[in-house]
Formats: structure tokens, C-alpha cells, sequence
């Protein structure tokens, strides 16, 4: 570890202008004596850099001359004549007195001698120093080696003796504890001034291990973090072993209280540091299901830690694992009691009941979770889903879907075009507005509704592709959308699931949340007011009822005055949250009771909204989708995904009359089409998923958004928000909660591929 001898002048390089004049007291004149020559006398300023080298060796003369018209320098050190200012490079073999001379234009002189001292190499000073090892430990020992030759003195910087003192031997060693990465500089002083020095460093070897939390429970997870600095290898007992890159964390999750410890190591040095995770002893015990028939089976899952021994009562004896479980078929309600004792003999329980012939109905559901996109009709979607179904052999799966390749709808800038199956996933945008909606859906002096202008007034959008509005008559079937289409297919779908009004996306989601848009029919400008009628998540929240909202993008319940209460604030979080909770063993207690799902909407994209790649939003929920399926609380769950609007596709179904939410009616402008509150808005896509929702099952019931609201209000005992949700459908038709539930194990589902054409302009067929 020692460093190449260099040499160097210690003195700093000084340039002391000397002016030398014809005077009686200095240099070497013209000789005729003393007294001032006048202000044309020559000047020489003249120094060297540095004066004292090792043969072979440079040094640099500088000069500076006034008022002087010729210049020399002896010896020779360039051309002549030599420029008034000037450097040059001189590399003597012996001591050398360079004598500098200038005359005036009287003819008078002025001399200034400088002397560069050359030194024997084999006379000058030499210096190396070493610290062996190179890495220590805080406390542990290192040895400081130094030699030196043709030295008169060593100092050593800095001091490794006691009272700051720097002097040491020419050579030696000294034995050394540092505590801190320290860099030794050793300075050699040979007999003509001349200084060397040499340098070294001994490096600390450190390291720190934190665990958070410091305490966990049953199945829970610490994150053990690291630091270290100089160390070559870093390793964890308990299990966990070689760990990379000189900081980092990982998961851990013992069943019992224990110390963890980290050893660095760097060659013979070693470093240790110890976190705690704390683990008493605790136990849980679930039963899945809940409630069984007759002679049905329910499984009992444990998760235990720190316990030596455990065991289960009602004749099921010991069990064994930290986590477990066993099936059990009681001939009657029986309530079982898990028993963990640790080895102190410290004794914790947990119970779980078995409901036999009970059917608890709607009240068993523990969580609700809604998630809702955007801007996609029922046919754009699901056209051909009643052909998909018949393709998979599920016999009466009936369903109003609406691909007719006959239908004839007139275009934008004449003539007619049809129904057509869209070939690229993405599509420029479309005007779902209140005016544009119910042009759309071209109402008859008689009531009845054509819907056939879709195609006419896709221009009220900016577009570059598509002249004709063909884009508004383009569908998608399960060759793009293969996860929704069995997702439908197997679980519960509706063909006569309606957006609350004709309107775009901000009125119908203030339907979502409030069952009313307080007469809006048009999102407001940007610096508006919140909206003040209350939300569901206020009523949840009044009602005691454990809430969680999850958002990617953007929190649109911000844009209400409920966000204003700090309770409700502290309810949002951030999507991944969502997806922590379900990854762990506690899912179903710690799940809230129910969930709200914002859209993926924003700069991820991931909404389905025109515009957007729909094959990567709906990859995004199958995400949110299989993390449910996939975690504790799928069993008693239901999950809910639904559109909030139409967005300008075309769909054959006439909206139907619903009731209006208050006496607030739309705030029409001079130029809107008229209307009221009591026309529902176009059908969209939903889904039910759940282990208890009947198979394959096709709801023909008209409904709304709000009956969203009422199946939550029902479930959790609220009272209605409005009129409109107090008159809406509860959605309890898509449920079978007297036999045992069908998908406690989920079917197999497809994956949802992303790699379809995406390519707005191929986005209508050619005429």
C-alpha cells in the first residue's frame, strides 16, 4: 500500500521582483558610481522556480525587463536577442549562476546573478511508507511502516505520537488503532532543503443492520437494511446468507423473536453489527368457509409465531408449522380453538366457528371492492360475447349482445357504414358529452330512441384518422380481450347495466359517489368550487365502517368537500398499497370492508379510455384482479368492475327511465339539448366476481350506477344518498348464498395479452 517517492520543493514558488538600477548600493552598473540615473534607467525583474533541483531535473527562470534596450542572459537560455518578458526551462548538471544583464539606450548596465543549486541524485532524500493490513475494524490494530534515505528528518502527518508531536526515526514502524479512514503523509527533508514525501491510507471497515419494524406479528414481515463501507463481503445469519452491494434491505419473517447479525469482512478484518425482530407469541385461526351445508367440508388455517407447541381442540389433536392448515366436516355449528404454547410455557389462543345450515346471505361479505374505468359501451366491448359463450359450451347463456354486420348507420360525411370488428387497440377519442349523448341517441316524437347517430358526431373531438366517425362502430371481441371475455363468461355479467345519465365521465361519477351531480352535466371549470353533496365514503365513514380508497393517477374524491375532512384524507393511498395487504397472511382482516379502485387514468394510461392501449389496461386489472383471487380474503369477497360511461361508442340499447335524484334540475346553456335526470345514461360493461355470485350468470335486470351504491348501502346498513339510489336495485340477483359458493377455488383464466396492433391510423375499416 505505499505510494511512489515524489519530489517536490516544500517552499512555495515566490516571484520577488528585483530592481536593479544604476545606483551606488545593488547590482553591477556601468561603473561610474552611485546616484539616481533618472526615470529612463533599466529594470530587471528575475527569479527561479525552484532554485534547488536533483541532477536531471528542470527549473524554470522568469524575467521581467523595463525600460532597457537589450537583454541577456549568461549562460545562454535561448535565442538572442531574448524578449523583455519571458520564461525558459533550464536543466543544469551542476550548481550554475545564471547572470542577467540589460542596458539602457545610454548605453548603461544593470546585472542581477540567481543561483540554481543542483544536487547529487544519489545524494537526494527518498521516502515510502506502508500500513499493512489496509483495513480495520474500529478498534483494531494496523502497523505504520516508513524508510527513508538521505534524510536529515521525517515528520509524519498526522500525528501518530503522543502530544501531536510529527518528528519520527528516518525509519520505523509504529503500531496504530485508528478509528476513523485516515490518510499518513510522510515528509523526508534532505541536507540541501530538498523535500519528499510519501502517503498511505488505512480504511475503517464499518457496518450497521436496523430492522423495521423492530416488532411483528403472526406472518408479518421486518425489512432488515444494511450499510457497510470498505467491505469486500457482507453475510446474515439466521437463514439468510450472502447479501449483496454495500447497502441494501430484505424481508424477513421469523416465528420467533430473533437477533440477526451481519458480518463484514475485508481480508483479515472483520465487522459485525445486530438487529432485533421481535416476535411474541401469537397465533390466528380462520375457517374457510365460514358456513357449510350438511356434510361440507371448511378448511382451518393457522398462522402461528413463536410458538413451541400447537393444537387444535374438537378432536383434531396437534398440528405442526409455523402456518397450516386442516379440513374439518362437524355435523353441527362447532367452534375450534387453536392453542400455541411457546417454550417458557406461555399459552395464547384463537377460534374460529363453522356455521352448519346457516346461511348468513349478504351480511357474511367482508369486503367490497369496486373498481371502475372508462369510457367504453356494452357492444364495444362485448359484442360477441353470447357467440363466445356457446363457442366455451355453457348452454343458456343468453345475452342482448349488439354485433348485426346488416345494421346500416349513417356517417359524418355521408353515405352509411356498419358494424365492424376494430383492428388496432387503440383509437383516437370521442365525445360522450351531455349534447353529443343525446343527439346519439335519436329520440322519436313517440319516445322510442333509434340510436343510430354515433357515427355523426365524432368530429366534435380532435381527430387526424378517421373522417367518417367509423371509429364510434368499431367493437373488440375475446381475440383481443380473452381475460374479460372469460372473466364474463364465468362469473356474472349484466346486458342491461346502464352509466347514471347521458353524460360524460365527471357528471356519472359524481352519480358513482353522491347518487346525484347537483344538476352538473358538464365537468366544471378548472378552479370551481368542490362539490358539496356528501359521498359514500362520508356515510362509511359515519357509520364506523373500515373504508380504503386506491388511486394511481389522481384522487377524484379530492374534488368534493368531504376531502376537507382530515378522517377522510387519511383514507387514500397509494395503488401498491393494495397490493401489500392482499400479499399478506392477514389479508382478510387487514382488507377494508370496502374499496374503491380509481382508474388508471392519467399519464399511466392504464384507463381503457379511446386514446388509450385498452389490451394494457385490461392487463392492469387483471393485476388487481388475481391479487384478490390469490390472498386470504377472496372467500368472502365480491369485486365489482365497472365503466363509468359510454365514451361516444355505439351501443344498440336505448337508456332506460330511472328516478331523478332531487329537485335539482341540469343546468342547461342556451345551446344544450334539452333533458332531465330521469333517462339513464348508455349501457357499459360490469362484471361481478365473486365466490358466491351464481355461474355463468347474465343479469337482465336495467340498472344503474347507483345500484352499485345500494348492494354497499344494504350490506353495511346506510341510509340512501338520494332519491335515485334509494329506488335503485340492490344487485343481490347476481348472488347464491344458499348453496355452498361456487369459486372458492377461481377457474383458470387466460392471460390478457398487449401485444395488439396499436395503431390509430388503421383504426377505421376502409370504404
Amino acid at each position: 500500500m505505499s505510494r511512489s517517492s515524489t519530489f517536490f520543493r516544500l517552499l512555495q514558488f515566490f516571484f520577488i521582483p528585483i530592481l536593479i538600477a544604476l545606483c551606488g548600493c545593488g547590482g553591477v552598473g556601468d561603473g561610474t558610481g552611485g546616484g539616481n540615473k533618472g526615470p529612463s534607467q533599466a529594470v530587471i525583474a528575475f527569479a527561479v522556480k525552484p532554485d534547488i533541483i536533483i541532477q536531471g531535473q528542470s527549473t524554470t527562470l522568469s524575467w521581467q525587463v523595463t525600460n532597457a534596450s537589450t537583454f541577456s542572459i549568461s549562460p545562454s537560455v535561448g535565442t538572442t536577442p531574448l524578449p523583455m518578458t519571458g520564461q525558459a526551462t533550464v536543466s543544469p548538471s551542476q550548481t550554475t549562476t545564471y547572470i542577467a544583464t540589460a542596458a539602457d539606450a545610454q548605453g548603461r548596465t544593470v546585472t542581477f546573478p540567481l543561483t540554481v543549486t543542483v544536487i547529487a541524485a544519489g545524494s537526494a532524500p527518498t521516502i515510502t511508507m506502508s500500513v499493512s493490513p489496509g483495513v480495520v475494524a474500529a478498534g483494531q490494530n494496523t502497523t505504520l511502516s516508513w524508510a527513508s534515505t538521505n534524510a536529515t528528518a521525517v515528520t509524519i502527518s498526522p500525528s501518530i505520537l503522543a502530544d501531536d508531536v510529527t518528528s519520527v526515526a528516518l525509519s520505523g514502524s509504529i503500531n496504530l488503532v485508528p478509528t476513523a479512514t485516515t490518510t499518513y503523509t510522510a515528509t523526508a527533508t534532505g541536507a540541501s532543503g530538498v523535500l519528499v514525501q510519501a502517503s498511505t491510507t488505512v480504511n475503517i471497515l464499518g457496518v450497521t443492520l436496523t430492522a423495521t419494524p423492530s416488532k411483528v406479528g403472526p406472518g408479518q414481515s421486518a425489512s432488515l437494511s444494511w450499510t457497510s463501507t470498505n467491505a469486500t463481503a457482507l453475510s446474515i445469519d439466521q437463514g439468510v446468507g450472502v447479501v449483496n452491494g454495500p447497502s441494501g434491505s430484505l424481508s424477513v419473517s421469523p416465528a420467533a423473536t430473533t437477533i440477526y447479525t451481519i458480518t463484514a469482512t475485508n481480508g483479515t478484518a472483520t465487522a459485525t453489527a445486530t438487529a432485533t425482530v421481535n416476535a411474541p407469541l401469537a397465533v390466528t385461526l380462520k375457517a374457510n368457509p365460514e358456513n357449510i351445508a350438511p356434510g361440507g367440508h371448511s378448511t382451518l388455517t393457522w398462522v402461528a409465531q413463536g410458538a413451541a407447541s400447537l393444537s387444535i381442540d374438537q378432536g383434531v389433536g396437534a398440528v405442526t408449522g409455523a402456518n397450516g392448515s386442516v379440513s374439518v366436516s362437524p355435523a353441527q355449528t362447532t367452534t375450534y380453538t387453536i392453542t400455541a404454547m411457546d417454550a417458557q410455557g406461555t399459552i395464547t389462543t384463537s377460534a374460529a366457528t363453522v356455521s352448519v345450515g346457516i346461511n348468513t346471505g349478504l351480511q357474511g361479505i367482508q369486503h367490497i371492492i369496486v373498481m371502475m374505468q372508462e369510457n367504453r359501451s356494452f357492444d364495444s366491448y362485448f359484442a360477441k360475447l353470447g357467440d363466445y359463450a356457446a363457442s366455451r359450451g355453457i348452454a343458456n347463456y343468453q345475452i342482448n349482445a349488439g354485433y348485426d354486420a346488416n345494421i346500416l348507420l349513417p356517417l359524418i360525411n355521408g353515405g352509411t357504414g356498419h358494424l365492424f370488428h376494430e383492428p388496432t387497440v387503440r383509437t383516437e377519442n370521442l365525445s360522450p358529452a351531455w349534447n353529443e349523448s343525446h343527439f346519439d341517441v335519436h329520440q322519436l316524437p313517440d319516445g322510442t330512441f333509434k340510436m343510430d347517430r354515433f357515427a355523426l358526431t365524432t368530429h366534435s373531438v380532435d381527430h387526424n384518422f378517421d373522417q367518417n366517425g367509423l371509429r364510434a362502430l368499431g367493437q373488440y371481441d375475446q381475440t383481443d380481450l380473452p381475460y374479460y371475455y372469460e372473466l364474463a363468461t364465468q362469473f356474472a355479467t349484466s346486458d342491461s347495466f346502464h352509466s347514471s345519465l347521458l353524460a360524460n365521465t365527471v357528471p356519472n361519477r359524481q352519480y358513482m359517489f353522491c347518487a346525484t351531480s347537483q344538476g352538473r352535466i358538464f365537468p366544471s371549470p378548472a378552479g370551481s368550487p368542490q362539490w358539496t353533496c356528501p359521498t359514500i365514503f362520508s356515510s362509511l365513514q359515519n357509520a364506523a365502517v373500515k373504508w380504503a380508497y386506491y388511486n394511481k393517477d389522481g384522487i377524484f374524491l379530492a374534488s368534493f368537500t368531504d376531502w376537507n375532512n382530515p378522517a377522510i384524507q387519511h383514507k387514500t393511498f397509494p395503488m401498491q398499497a393494495y397490493f401489500d395487504i392482499l400479499a399478506r397472511p392477514t389479508a382478510d382482516q387487514d382488507l377494508a370492508s370496502f374499496v374503491w379502485i380509481d382508474s388508471g387514468s392519467g399519464g399511466t394510461g392504464l384507463d381503457e379510455h379511446p386514446d388509450t392501449n385498452i389490451q394494457k389496461g385490461a392487463a392492469y386489472v387483471k393485476t388487481i384482479i388475481d391479487a384478490l383471487m390469490n390472498s386470504p380474503a377472496w372467500h368472502d369477497s365480491i369485486f365489482i368492475l365497472v365503466y363509468d360511461e359510454g365514451g361516444g361508442l355505439y351501443d344498440h340499447v336505448p337508456p332506460f327511465k330511472v328516478v331523478a335524484p332531487d329537485n335539482t334540475p341540469p343546468a342547461l346553456g342556451p345551446g344544450d339539448l334539452p333533458g332531465d335526470f330521469t333517462l339513464s345514461g348508455f349501457r357499459v360493461p360490469m362484471i361481478v366476481i365473486s365466490p358466491f355470485v351464481k355461474p355463468h350468470f347474465v343479469s337482465h335486470t336495467s340498472r344503474e350506477l347507483t345500484s352499485i351504491l345500494k348492494l354497499i348501502e344494504t350490506r353495511f346498513n346506510l341510509a340512501p344518498l338520494t332519491a335515485r339510489d334509494a329506488a335503485a336495485d340492490d344487485m343481490t340477483e347476481f348472488f347464491d348464498f344458499i348453496n355452498p359458493p361456487a369459486f372458492l377455488t377461481p377457474p383458470p383464466l387466460p392471460a390478457q395479452p398487449t401485444n395488439g396492433l396499436d395503431d390509430m391510423t388503421k383504426e377505421a375499416p376502409p370504404q
